[in-house]
């Protein structure tokens, strides 16, 4: 009778749990197939929308549906009290025919009704997030103040509200093109308060100017800098722009620090064997950065480490170290994490080039500190590969080896270096066999595989210097030579330290 209550209780959390895995492919399916759309709500414009609302934001929406300035239809608060009372909204909490039974509890199920309803639901919740712009931005709500007062001739009033404006604007002490646009603003709501006012005073317009040109200057050095940047990684010639020469010419004479700071930017990106150029934007940045936005930051640290990761490239190691500072301060300094993520990109960079600096120890904390800054489907494989990667420089072989061999990684790139730093353990360890069945088989991932053309020959050279690596006899001096100056004179091609390492010791 025991042994069958267990196979009982056995048999129930079977099914349970065959159901719960039914249920939960029927709520992917729903949420992917576009031809059961009309039967749920999870993948219109008004759930994704909603879906990004946090905490703060869902409150501040509750109050605006309840004010008839905003809202004058009690279903739309029905529908968004709805969305508000579920654990989780997935396909079937947005079922239509349930939502509707909600919203319209003694009426039979009509999609036309329910989809005008979404309808007026998606304008509010538009409406909404307009107004939480406009609330953040609160230079135009003051500048809009100005204007109605103006428009009004409550000339006293608008010109108090105008002196408050300038008092926050001086205030502020961004340097950059939105600080220049807002003063340029400022000038033209003085100049039309002014001629409104009276009409035989002539308005002082230099400083409208002055602003004006300084936001148009460094726009187009901010957005040049994008330009040129895209053009080296795609490799193509870069578009033509018109007045950027006239541009750089005002920005080299200018004493604005943040048109030199991007003017040097701008040089570097485009010419690095210019270094004169990258030195005068790190002292600048270094000074400035406060005078920036965040992101104006971040795209400024970009170049400069992007900068020393070329030069590192050219074969000049102490950029190494100078591109890994970077990295660092830009962590101290918050800079590096975007709504609380941390590129997946930049946290391989990081790890790779402290590992190259042996600094184990701090690699070891910042996988640590930061691996919960990676967006959560990246994450597992990429603190797994980076700690693979610390046990090898450690030279705890084996560790290495159970990561690696645990899993196939979905990015491409982790794959290939992966499988690289497998060829120099086999190698050191001199498991030949394993090695030359590697070699086969990274040959044919590579040529199965699209990896972009520079890649796959940086990994085909890998592989090519290997295999002369095992033919070469060790007593051979000089066929040992020849293959140290194929070695140095390869290009793209990674790891070349530890490929002149290892033919040194033949």
């Amino acid at each position: 009778m025991a042994d069958f209550f267990k196979w009982l209780l056995f048999l129930i959390l079977k099914v349970e749990l065959i159901i719960r895995k039914i249920k939960d492919n029927y709520v992917h399916l729903l949420g992917k197939n576009v031809h059961l759309n009309r039967y749920f709500m999870i993948n219109s414009k008004l759930i994704k929308l909603y879906l990004t609302l946090d905490k703060p934001e869902l409150r501040k929406l509750n109050l605006w549906l309840r004010s008839p300035l905003h809202n004058q239809h009690k279903e739309v608060v029905l529908l968004f009290d709805y969305l508000g009372e579920r654990r989780k909204i997935n396909a079937v909490s947005t079922q239509k025919k349930r939502v509707y039974s909600k919203v319209y509890p003694n009426e039979e199920y009509q999609e036309n009704k329910l989809n005008v309803l979404m309808s007026y639901c998606l304008k509010n919740l538009l409406a909404f997030i307009g107004f939480l712009k406009a609330e953040s931005e609160g230079f135009y709500y003051e500048k809009f103040v100005v204007n109605s007062l103006s428009s009004r001739k409550m000339f006293k009033m608008a010109e108090k509200s105008l002196d408050n404006l300038g008092r926050e604007l001086q205030e502020n002490q961004l340097m950059n093109a939105q600080k220049a646009m807002w003063e340029f603003q400022k000038e033209v709501e003085k100049h039309l308060l002014v001629s409104t006012k009276n009409r035989t005073v002539q308005p002082e317009l230099t400083l409208l100017f002055e602003q004006l040109n300084i936001f148009y200057v460094l726009s187009m050095l901010k957005y040049a800098c994008v330009a040129v940047s895209q053009s080296n990684i795609s490799k193509k010639e870069s578009f033509s722009i018109e007045m950027l020469n006239e541009v750089l010419h005002f920005s080299h004479n200018s004493k604005h620090p943040v048109v030199q700071l991007y003017y040097n930017s701008y040089k570097s990106i485009l010419d690095a064997e210019e270094a004169d150029y990258y030195e005068k934007a790190s002292c600048q940045f270094l000074d400035i950065h406060p005078k920036l936005d965040k992101s104006e930051q971040r795209d400024i640290l970009l170049t400069l480490i992007n900068y020393s990761i070329k030069k590192l490239n050219t074969g000049i190691s102490e950029f190494r170290r100078k591109a890994f500072d970077w990295y660092k301060w830009g962590l101290v300094n918050e800079i590096l994490i975007k709504d609380n993520y941390l590129s997946r990109f930049s946290f391989i960079n990081i790890a790779s080039l402290g590992l190259k600096l042996k600094e184990f120890g701090w690699v070891a904390s910042f996988i640590d500190a930061y691996s919960d800054f990676i967006e959560g489907k990246h994450r597992s494989n990429y603190v797994h590969y980076t700690t693979a990667k610390l046990f090898f420089y450690q030279k705890e072989y084996k560790k290495t080896q159970q990561l690696l061999l645990q899993v196939e990684y979905e990015d491409i790139f982790l794959n290939l270096d992966a499988k690289t730093m497998l060829l120099e353990i086999y190698y050191e360890e001199k498991s030949y066999d394993a090695l030359e069945a590697l070699l086969v088989s990274f040959s044919r991932y590579l040529q199965r595989k699209s990896v972009i053309a520079y890649h796959k020959q940086v990994y085909k050279n890998i592989i090519q210097i290997i295999r002369k690596m095992l033919d070469v006899a060790p007593y051979d001096k000089e066929a040992v030579a020849k293959l140290k100056s194929q070695i140095e004179n390869t290009y793209p091609i990674a790891e070349k330290e530890w490929l002149l390492q290892q033919v040194d010791k033949l």
